[in-house]
């Protein structure tokens, strides 16, 4: 007698950045259920931020990247927000010549880092990009929940 064999659904595997200026935070979640802080990456050359990102995507297995977008208290876009949109068109352009698909989504990110500054575990904390990016994914897959 065959047995009925079930496909198994895919698990998404995400990673989120919190991109500055100076540094991005970068969070990531395995399970799509809980945010985890990763790492912060001190950015240097656009060359050398997307190897560092695209060793982390091969790493955990990434399927996923969730950029957050700073939008006004209006939901209108920023310059920070435009300037994060070209930065993110390069480096799916650099993925993607390195082989990679992976699929990109843009979350509002207003108040992430203002709530990765009040969570009562980060007072010591000098560092807090990564814990805002897992802010950022955090909500996003709050947002996605069935």
């Amino acid at each position: 007698m065959k047995q009925k064999q079930e496909k198994i659904p895919e698990i998404k595997r995400y990673l989120a950045l919190d991109v500055g200026f100076k540094k991005i935070g970068v969070a990531i979640s395995l399970s799509g259920i809980v945010a985890k802080p990763e790492k912060i990456i001190f950015r240097r050359t656009n060359a050398e931020t997307f190897k560092e990102i695209e060793e982390l995507i091969r790493k955990f297995g990434i399927t996923t990247i969730v950029v957050g977008l700073p939008l006004s208290f209006t939901g209108e876009k920023t310059k920070m927000a435009e300037k994060i949109e070209r930065f993110t068109g390069k480096l799916q352009d650099y993925l993607t010549n390195s082989g990679l698909n992976v699929e990109f989504l843009f979350h509002d990110e207003s108040l992430s880092s203002v709530t990765a500054e009040n969570l009562e575990t980060l007072k010591e904390r000098k560092e807090k990009d990564d814990v805002a990016a897992a802010v950022i994914l955090q909500e996003y897959l709050d947002s996605v929940k069935d």
